[in-house]
């Protein structure tokens, strides 16, 4: 589908390139030209607004046994753009919000948690307006190795790197001269329950601030590398890449390699061009990729697909935080966009794209974190993939992943439970065989079993192959002969069973020649 025909409302997807811009491109607006506020007098706000929190677990405002109580007005409000839903409608679809009641999680049995450890969470993008009112200094993170003097305190080679790094002009203010980056950061962390704005999805989470795409949107790989690399060396637990673009370089795929080795997990979106094809950071082993939901409750038309997409969270028409004096759909040239229609109530934006997806998985895994800052990286890819709203067909699929993030249901998983059921694709070998790969596995794996059926929707499964007795993790499943199939379109399914009697499944769709049938 063209992408000049993706937009909703007027507004276009906005995701920054990792690719240089043309030479001679426009720069932005004189009003984007601002004097941030100076680090030092941010960090003493930090200070002045944390004490002990750092160190000890805080306690959510307003939190009671039947949930915490939302009073910020955007996230409550409709229509305020002529739509013909809630503002803020992506925390109701995540299940944080009650459409009711007003409420975080009161309707689950595992409730909201009422204590969250905090959780530093690295936001590499264009920079974050930290001077924002909905975005207070308690939800920046403070390097506690660094002091305001003029000296490199912590011995990393930066100077007064008090609350992350500008990569691009190699400076301690990481101002946001673009607006995606106060967006992104909004989403997870604005502060909740202020009484003006929007809500965040982690009250507890504290931004580290790593500016790595400059005023236009664009970057390099090696200042992105450079920032994961800083981000780990800090110690942070989630790294959130809303960045699109062409294959990471060797660069940037050691640091995330680093990332990994340091049991730090890595969300990112996936691409806008409506395909299957993996390009981006979405094409790489060991990360989370989330796509988009509209406000219908389905994966959106420019939303890529594919065996590497893990989630869909909202990703349309989603309100959060403006940078000072931004306006990036109208500096992006999007089409038919009239300046400031994306504005709401001048300290907020609106737009759309995978980039504000994947902020929502990041709020909820520095949710997740907060209640149990024990777990490692693949407890938090367990507890999102295995409580995700199943769409589409029965089980995991290549275009919904595992579904739609649900935050309740992820709240009340077990961290140590799950089931892994994917078929990730077919690859025909020069012998003319047929190789199902995938994985099957369980923490207790019972068996798994592939069958097939004629059609889309079949309405008989027969067995292919024997059952499995010993779990799979990205391999090959089954090769066989595709002759013995029927042909035109057939349908494969997998089951994988769990010793509690748990099942789930994943599909796959061959088109084979009508001459193959015997």
């Amino acid at each position: 589908m063209n992408r000049s025909v993706l937009a909703v409302t007027a507004m276009a997807i906005a995701m920054p390139l990792l690719a240089q811009p043309p030479a001679g491109q426009p720069g932005g607006s004189a009003e984007l030209q601002v004097a941030p506020k100076q680090i030092d007098q941010v960090l003493v706000e930090i200070d002045n607004s944390r004490q002990d929190e750092t160190v000890t677990a805080i306690s959510v405002i307003g939190a009671s046994p039947r949930g915490r109580a939302v009073n910020d007005p955007l996230s409550q409000s409709y229509g305020s753009w002529g739509q013909d839903y809630q503002d803020q409608w992506g925390l109701y679809a995540l299940n944080l919000v009650s459409m009711h009641r007003g409420m975080v999680a009161p309707e689950y049995g595992s409730g909201y948690p009422l204590r969250l450890e905090p959780v530093v969470v690295a936001v590499i993008d264009t920079g974050v307006d930290y001077t924002h009112p909905d975005l207070p200094p308690s939800q920046l993170w403070r390097n506690p190795g660094e002091r305001s003097n003029g000296r490199d305190d912590d011995g990393n080679g930066l100077i007064d790197d008090l609350i992350g790094w500008n990569f691009i002009n190699d400076t301690n203010a990481p101002w946001d001269d673009h607006g995606h980056g106060t967006l992104v950061a909004g989403i997870i962390a604005a502060d909740t329950n202020n009484s003006i704005g929007i809500a965040g999805v982690a009250p507890n989470a504290q931004l580290m601030v790593l500016k790595a795409l400059d005023g236009s949107g664009h970057g390099n790989g090696s200042d992105i590398a450079r920032a994961i690399r800083y981000a780990v060396d800090k110690g942070v637990r989630i790294i959130h890449l809303s960045l699109g673009g062409q294959v990471p370089g060797a660069a940037e795929q050691d640091a995330l390699a680093y990332a990994q080795q340091r049991e730090v997990l890595v969300v990112t979106a996936a691409g806008n061009q409506a395909s299957g094809d993996a390009n981006g950071y979405e094409s790489l082993d060991g990360v989370l990729v989330v796509g988009s939901l509209g406000p219908d409750g389905q994966r959106a038309e420019f939303s890529n697909w594919g065996a590497d997409l893990d989630l869909l969270a909202p990703g349309v028409e989603i309100l959060s935080l403006r940078a000072r004096g931004s306006d990036f759909l109208r500096r992006n040239g999007s089409k038919d966009y009239q300046p400031e229609a994306a504005v709401v109530d001048r300290e907020y934006y609106r737009a759309t794209g995978n980039s504000f997806a994947a902020p929502y998985v990041t709020g909820l895994a520095a949710l997740l974190l907060g209640r149990d800052p024990w777990m490692e990286p693949r407890n938090l890819n367990h507890m999102l993939t295995q409580s995700a709203r199943d769409l589409g067909p029965e089980g995991s699929d290549s275009n919904h992943g595992y579904g739609a993030v649900d935050a309740m249901q992820a709240l009340a998983s077990d961290p140590q439970r799950y089931i892994n059921a994917q078929l990730t694709g077919a690859v025909l070998n020069d012998d003319r065989t047929l190789s199902l790969n995938g994985s099957a596995d369980a923490d207790l794996f019972a068996q798994a079993y592939l069958q097939f059926g004629q059609g889309e929707q079949p309405s008989q499964w027969h067995p292919l192959g024997k059952p499995m007795s010993q779990g799979m993790v990205e391999s090959t499943l089954y090769r066989f002969d595709p002759s013995t199939l029927p042909g035109g379109l057939v349908t494969v399914r997998l089951t994988v069973e769990h010793l509690d009697g748990g099942l789930r499944h994943s599909r796959l769709q061959l088109q084979l020649p009508q001459s193959a049938a015997k």
